[in-house]
Parts: structure tokens; C-alpha cells; sequence
């Protein structure tokens, strides 16, 4: 139903009212000449309609296999080449009401879905410290959660139609995220026409990707250390008897054992008192180890340093003692200036997010002494 429609409709309402206060006056000449206008009004309605109708019927919207899909890669290399974009190219950094016409030098665009997609692959293949914890998600730059502080202390019982008592009502802490954004500044040469997806990649991997998780895992890690009081681990046992007295069971389920090079090493060459290794094949994985039922992920020394020489180690559930709030999207900026001398062209690919501690109860952070034989 158009504009045109609508009008013609409210008009018969408001003469069909009009009619009826007549016949209720007694005026049937006022009554006749209105269902005369309200006659003609429908006639008016019904020639509209069909007016409309066979617009719309020869209205032909390409089907979605006529439609040739722009390729994210090809359009960023377009932007470094100071290339015009199409009209399919432009709605993948600004959907498809763009109105404006993205070159070089322009403010951050979006980056294509399909290049996104190729960087969450290549990400896959380094340790990353958002697998250890929860990632949220989010279109906001600022937001909070609730947490019950303390230890749970269950439901209370009430008659049916009583008073729930509040006295030992559990208080509840309020965590505050802001995203921030990183970003990194990308020197990119000429890009060969028709190589512009391994070309591209090889840059992002070179100077994002990389960085970007080394950010990421050093945010994530200050964040669970965070307000923790380290436990003093002077051997394996001492890891072991904290794992089955420190932590809440429940924390145990789906929870893992996160350390770095030195610490997995020292456990990885640790033995029991009859010469058997401590460490145990993961069943579910046969690249990593088990301690204790929880599995063992391993991070380089240089993300997750020594303290005095000791081994930093966290156990239990980091899912629960950490959030990762992501930023949708990527986002990209291109500029001839920042590198004019060395006669290149900087992309610039930024990411936003926050970390926040959560359940600080969910896990422990402990340092291992590595040095006791």
C-alpha cells in the first residue's frame, strides 16, 4: 500500500462517519450524496491498487546468482591503488545504501566480511588467550556486568504466601567494561593485480595478526592476575593439593591448566615417586597433556613471563574468572602520507575491546618454583 492509498482510505473512513451522524439526523439527502462520494472514493481506491501493483510487478530485482559478490580483497587493493569502487564494492564498507564514495585517505571503513573470515582463519594458528577465557561480543563502546560477590549460599524456603527472608540477602558487585581500540600501522608495497588475496595476507600476517594476539594475551593474563594473591607452589603436589582444596569443584568442570614454556617443561620432566611422569596424554587431544583431569595449554615465556623465577600458572575455570568484550568488526584506514618518502601507501587495521575479570573464585593464580628438585 503506497502513500497515495492510505490517503484514499482515511477519506472513506471519515465520510462513512460523516454519513452516519446524518442518517442519525435525519438528513438522508446529506446521506445519499456522501454514499455517492464514498462510492467514487472506492472506485478511485480500487484503480490505485491496481496501479500499484503492475509497478511493482515490473520492478526486476536481479536473483542473488545474477548478482556478482565483490571480493573484500580486491577492494582494499583498489583503496591502496587509489582505485574508483563500484557500486558492489562500496556496500561492503558501507552497505548497500552507501552514499558516499570510499578513496584513499578516507576515514575507517569496515573491513570486507570475507577478509575478516580470512584473518579469523589465519588467527587459528597461533596460541591465542581468548580460548582460554569468554568472549562477548558487543556493538557498545561501554556496558557492565553483575556478579554475586562471595560465596553462594543457596535458595530460601518460605511457606506458600510468606515473606522470602532477606537478611542474609547475598551483595552483588557491578564490573565495568570500556572498549578501547589498538591498532597497526601497515607498510604495503605494490600489490600485484590478481595476487591481491596472498598479497594481502601476507602483510596482515606480518604486521596485525601477530600483534594483535601478543595485545590480546597480555590484556587477558593481566586481567586474571588481577586483585589474585599468587599461590606459593613449591612442587607438583603442592599444584595438586591446591587443584582438590582451593577450588570449588564445579570449578573443575571444563576447567584447564594455563602456564608457559618453563612451567610446562618442569611438570612435562616431573615423575612420581615410582619413576612414572605426572604429566598424562590428553584423550581428547593428542598434542597436549593432562595434570590432575585438567588439560594443559601452553603459552610462550615471552607472553607469560617468569615472577623472579618462578613459573606463573592459573587453574580452573578461566571461562568463568575472565570476559573478553570484542568490538564487532575490524576496521581499516588507508593513507598515500604517512610513508610519501619511502613512496608507500600505510593500511592501518584496528580492533576494539576491553577484558575484565569476572568470577575470581572460578581460579587460582599460583607460581610454580621451578627450581626445587
Amino acid at each position: 500500500m503506497n502513500k497515495k492509498m492510505k490517503s484514499i482510505l482515511a477519506d472513506i473512513e471519515a465520510k462513512t462517519v460523516a454519513a452516519r451522524a446524518a442518517q442519525d439526523a435525519g438528513d438522508m439527502d446529506t446521506v445519499k450524496a456522501i454514499l455517492a462520494e464514498i462510492d467514487e472514493a472506492k472506485a478511485d481506491y480500487a484503480t490505485e491498487e491496481r496501479l500499484f501493483e503492475l509497478e511493482k510487478s515490473a520492478v526486476k530485482v536481479p536473483a542473488a546468482s545474477e548478482q556478482k559478490k565483490a571480493d573484500g580483497f580486491q577492494v582494499i587493493a583498489k583503496l591502496l591503488r587509489r582505485g574508483k569502487l563500484n557500486d558492489a564494492e562500496k556496500s561492503l564498507l558501507y552497505g548497500d545504501d552507501g552514499e558516499t564514495s570510499p578513496t584513499a585517505n578516507d576515514e575507517n571503513m569496515l573491513v570486507p566480511e570475507d577478509v575478516r573470515t580470512a584473518i579469523n582463519e589465519l588467527r587459528r594458528s597461533y596460541v591465542s588467550a581468548k580460548d582460554i577465557v569468554t568472549v562477548i561480543p558487543t556493538e557498545s563502546l561501554t556496558g557492565s556486568f553483575v556478579f554475586e560477590a562471595g560465596t553462594p549460599a543457596g535458595l530460601v524456603e518460605f511457606d506458600d504466601g510468606g515473606v522470602i527472608d532477606l537478611t542474609n540477602e547475598p551483595s552483588f558487585e557491578k564490573v565495568s567494561w570500556t572498549v578501547k581500540f589498538y591498532g597497526k600501522l601497515i607498510k604495503v608495497g605494490n600489490i600485484l593485480k590478481g595476487a591481491e588475496r596472498g598479497g594481502l595476507m601476507a602483510y596482515i600476517n606480518k604486521w596485525f595478526v601477530k600483534n594483535a594476539i601478543i595485545s590480546e594475551n597480555a590484556k587477558i593474563f593481566a586481567a586474571l592476575k588481577a586483585g589474585q594473591t599468587p599461590v606459593d607452589l613449591k612442587d607438583w603436589d603442592d599444584l595438586k593439593t591446591s587443584i582438590n582444596t582451593d577450588l570449588d569443584p564445579s570449578c573443575l568442570i571444563g576447567g584447564e591448566i594455563v602456564t608457559n614454556q618453563t612451567g610446562f617443561n618442569f611438570l612435562d620432566e616431573a615423575v612420581d615417586g615410582l619413576g612414572r611422569p605426572i604429566l598424562n596424554p590428553d584423550p581428547a587431544n593428542a598434542t597436549r597433556k593432562m595434570f590432575n583431569g585438567l588439560p594443559i595449554k601452553v603459552f610462550a615465556d615471552a607472553q607469560l613471563a617468569n615472577v623472579n623465577g618462578a613459573a606463573p600458572i592459573f587453574y580452573g575455570n578461566m571461562k568463568s574468572g575472565a570476559y573478553f568484550i570484542e568490538k564487532d568488526g575490524l576496521e581499516f584506514a588507508v593513507s598515500e602520507h604517512a610513508e610519501f618518502k619511502n613512496n608507500m601507501t600505510c593500511l592501518r587495521v584496528i580492533e576494539g575491546f576491553d577484558v575484565i575479570q569476572a568470577d575470581s573464585a572460578a581460579y587460582k593464580y599460583g607460581l610454580l618454583d621451578v627450581a626445587t628438585e
